[in-house]
């Protein structure tokens, strides 16, 4: 969930979520704005992300087993035996086969393969094991930690928008590292201008991310606040929760703000600084954060 190649103004350029019991309908932004790498695009992201293959390194990149179809302008994202799937709404159906195109001849220029390509409804010898023993145990404990704090990774994505709600969105990307109680930590790093309504810019997210109705089961473990120190110094408070019933896996969230100085580098382009503002979404005053006294 780190795109380095554009930069999008919805966090992790998701515009909205919209979930059922076993899909989830994403709906991103790929607009030709403020992009870094003229010609990039969530679509080219997204390929050589999400889809999985053999590198010049005889390494799997991308998510083992995940195959793809294209309906109704539409990507849906599915892993081969597993219940389930996500579909993409916004991505261009044709740069996306595009950018498939661009990667395979960049693979076949280099030995290498999608597999998807080669066995398209099964898994690929290459996705399920490897060469070296050590490295299959690692994949292994790595794949077993992912399955366990599926619950958590799903509960983020379908929520992503909430970010929103925290102040303008400037930049957004997060990662797993292993978590303690055996399953993964997702660490989100949510860069963001505060609003000067609501100064407290991270208690009523916290109020959101764990309501009963809209939110994800989580306790809040600890939190770190940094609002204290001088505005444009740029420290990130953060907040620490995992599941009030065991389930393995952890959720970091940080929140570095951006004042005076340390914004000018997003308020360069007017229009697209405008439509970062326009997105922000006030809390319902229900789960605003209590005032200390």
């Amino acid at each position: 969930m780190a795109w380095p190649g554009i930069d999008t103004r919805n966090p992790w350029g998701i515009r909205s979520a919209d979930s059922c019991r076993d899909g989830l309908l994403l709906t991103v932004e790929d607009e030709d704005v403020n992009r870094e790498v003229p010609g990039e695009s969530m679509a080219s992201e997204l390929v050589r992300a999400c889809l999985p293959r053999l590198s010049e390194e005889g390494e799997l990149r991308g998510i083992p087993g995940l195959r793809y179809t294209v309906q109704d302008k539409s990507i849906r994202l599915y892993r081969i035996g597993l219940a389930g799937s996500v579909t993409l709404a916004g991505v261009d159906t044709d740069q996306w086969l595009t950018a498939i195109d661009a990667v395979t001849r960049d693979t076949e220029s280099t030995d290498t393969f999608l597999c998807h390509q080669q066995t398209p409804d099964r898994w690929h010898s290459s996705e399920s094991s490897t060469r070296n023993p050590a490295a299959q145990d690692m994949y292994t404990q790595h794949h077993r930690r992912i399955i366990a704090s599926s619950w958590l990774a799903s509960g983020i994505l379908r929520r992503a928008p909430l970010l929103r709600t925290i102040g303008v969105p400037l930049s957004t990307t997060a990662w797993t590292n292993p978590s303690r109680d055996g399953g993964r930590e997702w660490i989100i790093e949510y860069i963001h201008e505060p609003i000067a309504e609501a100064p407290m810019h991270h208690g009523g997210f916290q109020n959101l991310l764990t309501d009963p109705e809209c939110g994800i089961p989580l306790v809040v473990t600890d939190f770190d606040c940094t609002c204290h120190q001088p505005a444009d110094a740029g420290y990130a408070c953060r907040l620490y929760a995992c599941s009030p019933t065991g389930s393995p896996g952890e959720i970091q969230v940080r929140f570095p703000r951006r004042l005076g100085r340390r914004l000018a580098h997003y308020t360069a382009d007017r229009n697209d600084y405008a439509a970062r503002r326009s997105l922000y979404q006030r809390l319902p005053a229900s789960l605003l954060p209590v005032p200390e006294h």
